[in-house]
């Protein structure tokens, strides 16, 4: 190998090493400002959560028609919040496949459990969590909310629902995820994605059709 391919060796390896470090740095830098925009709005429990009209919970997996471990816990705390009086109502957001109805799923357990149908509001645009805190604020009005997620996932929630116009705090719903790195990983990506995201929000209003849906779903 001669010594200018070594050299150019050399400087392609401290581009990509600068480029790395730089991306890295950019994505800390965007979960630090997240984190600090939430701050003092995440509660280990419902007890100590101020309320809130309504209580959003994001969807995750369901199988066979039933909550996995990280739904069901979100939804026992969104039950804990509404029956003792901390929430009136309850926002179930998420995706509605035939594989995997989320917000079908979600809305018959809590129905199971004695809450009102007229109290459960049904979001099955929620493919994401940006999109959940949008189309609350956007499609079912809402301007306060206890978001109940897992305690990895409370701060950007609450950042993308302040974003939406939402005053948010969190129950964060305890878990390990946090000592998994390829989840750590992924939520430090996702948080990242939310900071950029929501610099320009660009999602349109919904139309007057989508505006009329959930309150007919809501008292089903």
């Amino acid at each position: 190998m001669g010594a200018a391919t070594r050299r150019k060796l050399l400087r392609a390896t401290l581009v990509a090493g600068g480029l790395s470090a730089l991306a890295l740095a950019v994505v800390l830098g965007a979960n630090a400002w997240v984190a600090h925009a939430s701050n003092g709005r995440a509660y280990a429990s419902v007890d100590e959560v101020p309320s809130r009209s309504v209580a959003i919970v994001p969807g995750s997996r369901v199988v066979a028609g039933k909550p996995l471990s990280q739904l069901r816990g979100r939804l026992e705390t969104a039950l804990m919040l509404y029956r003792g009086g901390r929430v009136k109502k309850i926002l179930v957001s998420g995706n509605e496949t035939t594989v995997a109805p989320e917000t079908t799923t979600m809305s018959a357990w809590l129905r199971e459990r004695g809450v009102d149908p007229a109290d459960i509001l049904v979001d099955a645009g929620g493919s994401r969590t940006r999109e959940t805190m949008n189309r609350a604020a956007d499609v079912f009005d809402i301007t306060d909310a206890v978001i109940c997620t897992q305690d990895v996932n409370a701060s950007r929630s609450i950042y993308l629902a302040e974003r939406a116009g939402i005053d948010a705090v969190a129950v964060a719903v305890p878990s390990g995820l946090a000592s998994n790195a390829d989840y750590t990983r992924n939520e430090a990506l996702k948080t990242a994605l939310a900071f950029f995201e929501s610099l320009v929000r660009t999602d349109p209003k919904p139309a007057a059709a989508d505006r009329a849906r959930p309150a007919a779903i809501a008292v089903r």
